[in-house]
C-alpha cells in the first residue's frame, strides 16, 4: 500500500469528522507598511484569516489626497500571509499619511476588505 492510500480502518475513523480549513468569515487580520530609506517603494505584510480555496488580492495605496499611488492585484492566491514591495508611481511625499487598501474576493464575490493608514516615513522594521 502507497502512503496515499487510506485503508478501510482509517475511512471508518474519519467518518462523521468534519475538517474545516475555511473559515466561515474571511479577514484581513493584520496589515503592516515598512517605507524604504527612498521612500518610493513599501514592503507590505499582510496576514488573512486560513483558507483552502484561492482568492484574488487587490492591493491599493492612496495618497493623501485619494488618489492611487500604487496598486497589485494577486490572483489564485494560495497563502493567507503576503509579503511583498509595492512601488510608487508617483513623487513622495515624506512623512505624509498614506492609505493602503486589501480587498480579498473570491468568484468576484467580496469577502473582507482591510486599510491601514501610514506615515510615509522610513522606520527600521527591525528596530521595532
Amino acid at each position: 500500500m502507497s502512503s496515499c492510500q487510506i485503508t478501510t480502518a482509517q475511512q471508518e475513523m474519519a467518518r462523521g469528522l468534519t475538517f474545516r480549513f475555511d473559515k466561515p468569515e474571511m479577514e484581513v487580520e493584520r496589515i503592516a507598511v515598512y517605507p524604504y530609506p527612498d521612500l518610493t517603494r513599501l514592503w507590505v505584510r499582510v496576514q488573512l484569516t486560513s483558507f483552502a480555496t484561492p482568492v484574488n488580492i487587490e492591493m491599493t495605496c492612496f495618497d493623501p489626497e485619494g488618489q492611487v499611488v500604487a496598486d497589485m492585484l494577486l490572483v489564485e492566491w494560495r497563502e493567507p500571509y503576503i509579503s511583498l514591495t509595492m512601488h510608487l508611481k508617483k513623487p513622495p511625499q515624506p512623512d505624509a499619511e498614506y492609505t493602503l487598501q486589501v480587498q480579498v474576493e473570491r468568484a468576484g464575490k467580496p469577502l473582507a476588505v482591510g486599510e491601514h493608514i501610514f506615515p510615509l516615513t522610513f522606520i527600521d522594521p527591525n528596530q521595532e
